[in-house]
């Protein structure tokens, strides 16, 4: 049994909410991957874990706990009456569908009509935030109304995790010259590489490849 503890770095988000539909803001600070999803008023970060290194020692891996470093949360005047933010940080098996809709967490798996509720497995670990502007501090900062921890905490042998940042803009007022932003952050999963029954990893494998093999399909 050998403990690790995967790490991934997120960048900064900027968004101008001068208008009904949020935009990602000049400002960058080493943004990322930052793309505006189908929906509007939301954006998406993907990035990867690479762990065959791990794995392919014949190796199973077992998450345990997971975290996020971070900076305060920054709203503008779009958020002072009735607008908030919604923020996602998701690790799973195998890739979704981060197009759906996070306010219900319908997230899908690519090729099928069955939501992630149904494959919960597929979901190792995740957090949300709900940010409202904060009244008591007249510096545009933001205060979290509500946290949610979720994640099945399942064991994975495949060669990679997948992480995804989905931050939703709802019900913002446009403002002129309004924005905010949301801090670069520090993704910390903390787990167990244990070696299974040939038996167990075989099918935890199988798993895998099925997961894989309906992201592939057009």
């Amino acid at each position: 049994m050998k403990e690790v503890v995967l790490t991934k770095n997120l960048g900064y988000l900027q968004m101008v909410t001068d208008a009904a539909t949020a935009s990602i803001g000049p400002t960058t600070y080493n943004m990322g991957t930052w793309e505006p999803a189908t929906l509007s008023n939301v954006f998406v970060m993907r990035e990867e874990i690479d762990i065959a290194g791990l794995t392919q020692q014949e190796l199973t891996f077992y998450p345990l706990a997971g975290d996020v470093q971070r900076g305060p949360t920054a709203t503008g005047l779009a958020y002072t009456t009735q607008g908030y933010i919604n923020e996602w940080i998701l690790v799973t098996a195998s890739p979704i569908d981060d197009r759906t809709n996070p306010q219900s967490m319908s997230w899908t798996l690519p090729g099928q009509a069955n939501t992630l509720e149904t494959e919960f497995e597929n979901l190792i670990w995740g957090q949300g935030w709900t940010w409202a502007f904060n009244t008591s501090v007249p510096s545009n900062f933001a205060i979290p109304i509500n946290t949610t921890m979720l994640g099945s905490g399942e064991p994975t042998n495949g060669d990679r995790l997948y992480v995804y940042r989905i931050v939703s803009s709802v019900a913002h007022v446009p403002t002129p010259a309004s924005f905010a932003e949301l801090p670069s952050v520090r993704l910390l999963i903390s787990g167990q590489l244990k070696e299974e029954a040939d038996y167990s990893q075989i099918m935890r494998m199988r798993r895998v490849y099925q997961l894989q093999q309906s992201h592939d399909e057009d």
